[in-house]
């Protein structure tokens, strides 16, 4: 039977630092999307739009505060375990991680390959825990079923997306099969990638 969760702060603070946390990572993206869009970095695009890039990597560092910030309380007020607690702190350390990955990539001290392998590794994490706490968060009372549904769909996308990518690879190179795998999984991974702030907006509004 579900124990009645004694909040330990307020809602007004884990609807803040939702909302924080789901403008930043939204602009970050929307900045990655035009980036690529219109810089075209893979294929000769004009350089006048390059600078999105780095405003795509400034906002992912800045982002990490109010990530971890809007981790940690939404936790408090779910009335966590302490296992969800470790998730959580390994979920705080993946966000951390990437901001300062990134700013050695911007330094010059660390290569695209490797912020991406560690922004990868981190976000899955990330995603992990969005499902479980929201799970938690709605056994509690503290978030609507529907946003629940959200964060278990994101994951299942991401599998899906990853699914498909490996799949896709095993395909002989060229062959229409693995160009049709690789675009379903990059879309599929994509919406799942844009969802994520969208899921820390629902929280914000709809936070008990």
């Amino acid at each position: 039977m579900e124990m009645a969760v004694q909040p330990m702060i307020s809602v007004e603070q884990v609807r803040i630092w939702a909302g924080v946390q789901g403008f930043v990572s939204m602009a970050a993206l929307v900045a990655l999307a035009l980036f690529y869009a219109l810089a075209a970095p893979f294929g000769g695009g004009t350089s006048r739009w390059s600078w999105l890039g780095p405003v795509n990597d400034w906002l992912s560092v800045i982002g990490a505060a109010p990530w971890i910030v809007a981790m940690i309380l939404f936790a408090m007020r779910i009335g966590a375990a302490r296992w969800l607690w470790v998730f959580t702190a390994a979920a705080c350390v993946g966000a951390a991680a990437i901001a300062i990955v990134t700013l050695l990539m911007l330094s010059g001290r660390a290569s695209l390959q490797t912020q991406a392998v560690v922004a990868l590794a981190a976000t899955l994490v990330a995603f992990a825990w969005t499902a479980v706490a929201a799970e938690r968060a709605r056994s509690a009372g503290v978030i609507p079923a529907w946003v629940s549904f959200l964060a278990i769909a994101l994951v299942v996308a991401l599998v899906v997306a990853g699914v498909a990518a490996g799949i896709g690879a095993l395909a002989p190179a060229g062959s229409a099969g693995r160009t049709t795998l690789y675009v379903v999984g990059g879309a599929v991974g994509g919406l799942a990638w844009f969802a994520f702030p969208v899921w820390w907006l629902a929280v914000a509004s709809t936070a008990a």
